[in-house]
């Protein structure tokens, strides 16, 4: 057994060797140390990550903006991320608004004072109300969720909900483009069965 500075070293075969787990403690944490310290590193080198939508479009992004999707980070940190990341539930015009979100954020994140703060609150809500609400809006909801970005989800569903607050079904049906295909007869049933829901028409 090599030794070293006194201590033993850890045997471990040619296959393990590439491994953290087969690591002793100290290396193992000096390594999760150094591979902490490259992401951070990578995070302001202003590398730049490509994105390709699923229908073929390729889009290069600051890393920092591509961070505020934490299923892109995920792929970053695994080495994932070369030659580009593929977003098969995400088209090229919905990706360019996500994008356009992605960079505000990373560019506030970056600042870091009060007023961006303020400024961010105001930009978010323009942004989201600019979203039209007969695909659009819908589409970067779903996409929010496949990116997992919370942030951006919670903004785009409290707009969905402001929308259909204090309004009857038929007005939500019109603001949604939704065709009514039940009868006088199922909305009646409807009605009988969940009559706490009516109580405020």
């Amino acid at each position: 057994m090599a030794k070293g500075n006194g201590e033993a070293a850890a045997v471990v075969s040619p296959a393990q060797r590439k491994g953290k787990w087969a690591m002793s403690p100290p290396a193992a944490a000096a390594a999760a140390e150094e591979e902490a310290g490259n992401r951070e590193e990578s995070k302001e080198s202003g590398r730049m990550i490509r994105l390709r939508s699923n229908d073929g479009e390729l889009v290069e992004v600051a890393e920092a903006s591509a961070r505020q999707s934490k299923l892109i980070e995920e792929m970053i940190d695994s080495g994932n991320a070369d030659p580009s990341i593929p977003l098969p539930n995400v088209d090229s015009k919905t990706l360019a608004m996500v994008i356009q979100y992605c960079d505000k954020h990373a560019a506030a994140a970056a600042a870091a004072d009060t007023t961006e703060a303020k400024d961010l609150k105001a930009w978010d809500d323009g942004f989201v109300h600019k979203l039209d609400m007969s695909g659009p809006l819908f589409d970067v909801i779903a996409a929010a969720d496949y990116l997992n970005m919370d942030g951006l989800l919670d903004l785009a569903c409290k707009r969905v909900a402001d929308e259909i607050k204090d309004k009857t079904p038929e007005e939500i049906r019109e603001a949604f483009n939704i065709v009514n295909d039940l009868s006088e007869e199922e909305e009646e049933a409807i009605r009988l069965e969940h009559a706490w829901a009516f109580e405020y028409e």
